[in-house]
């Protein structure tokens, strides 16, 4: 195998140009990743040419036709199946960091895997170690023969690559207005996460929205009587819907008072592209936090 990644070096396929090479390394590599995970970090060259490879639009024209066959590989009698994807989206089986952008691909019409880890030693004895992140953290995004971490990061790189730029703001200043909600409320909406593992919470909650009610508040006169944020679908109010649920089970009298919490959960829930993930079989509805959590959104 490091014979082949000397000779293919970093072209974009094994010869520098396709051929039927590449053909069976794009095809053959779903066979063997899940097996051989150490791969990505070892051998990018696979899958730098199978991102190629099925980013050519003959190819890409075939998978969109609805005759295409893409499941299974192998017979159904077969106990271990490859999983074909182009989008892997990791986290730790709660709600957490994961769910917006979970919410993000599903709104976008992405096709992903969610690989959810519930045995802390499959993180970091394994794939933290073997999957070949340049920042290894949870949650990460892989997308064909790229690879990100930080939430932040993710959220904004979905929009940007499926296309719905316009969740990000549609010119410079609402951009910009975007932005600037959301700074404000992610550093509220830290600090009340953090009451979750905090023992003494319910005398540490006092102190906290001391501080930040006045901010709630002007966020919440920021919005007045809009739908959404900005008047139309954003980043922010995917962000609002999942951490409202946070305020509402520490400070239920204040959320009822801050109307833009519960109106824009509503709405974003009403979206058919959300409802519609919640309804799927593939939908994450797990907890919010983990079980050693000091507090449960789950009463």
């Amino acid at each position: 195998m490091n014979c082949l990644k000397d000779f293919v070096g970093d072209r974009p396929f094994a010869l520098g140009y396709v051929t039927l090479a590449d053909f069976a390394i794009a095809e053959r590599l779903y066979y063997i990743e899940d097996t051989f995970t150490e791969l990505r970090k070892n051998y990018g060259f696979l899958f730098r040419v199978r991102h190629n490879f099925e980013q050519l639009p003959g190819v890409r024209a075939y998978y969109d036709r609805p005759d295409a066959l893409v499941e299974p590989f192998l017979p159904a009698t077969m106990p271990n199946q490859p999983k074909y994807r182009k989008v892997k989206l990791g986290y730790w089986g709660i709600r957490g960091l994961g769910q917006v952008p979970r919410l993000l691909l599903s709104y976008s019409g992405v096709e992903f895997e969610d690989k959810q880890y519930t045995n802390g030693e499959d993180w970091f004895k394994n794939d933290k170690v073997n999957l070949g992140l340049s920042f290894p953290n949870l949650p990460y995004l892989v997308d064909g023969e790229y690879e990100l971490t930080e939430s932040a990061a993710i959220q904004r790189y979905i929009i940007n690559r499926w296309g719905k730029k316009e969740l990000l703001g549609k010119n410079a200043q609402d951009q910009a207005r975007v932005e600037t909600f959301l700074s404000v409320f992610n550093e509220i909406a830290g600090a009340i996460r953090g009451l979750f593992f905090n023992k003494d919470h319910e005398t540490a909650k006092v102190g906290v929205i001391e501080k930040y009610l006045a901010k709630l508040q002007e966020l919440d006169a920021s919005v007045g009587e809009k739908p959404f944020v900005l008047g139309y679908l954003t980043l922010a109010d995917f962000v609002v819907a999942e951490d409202s649920h946070y305020i509402q089970r520490v400070y239920p009298e204040e959320y009822k008072k801050l109307s833009f919490l519960h109106r824009i959960r509503e709405n974003f829930e009403n979206l058919p592209e959300i409802k519609a993930y919640y309804a799927s079989p593939i939908a994450f509805k797990g907890r919010f936090f983990p079980v050693y959590a000091a507090l449960s959104v789950e009463q």
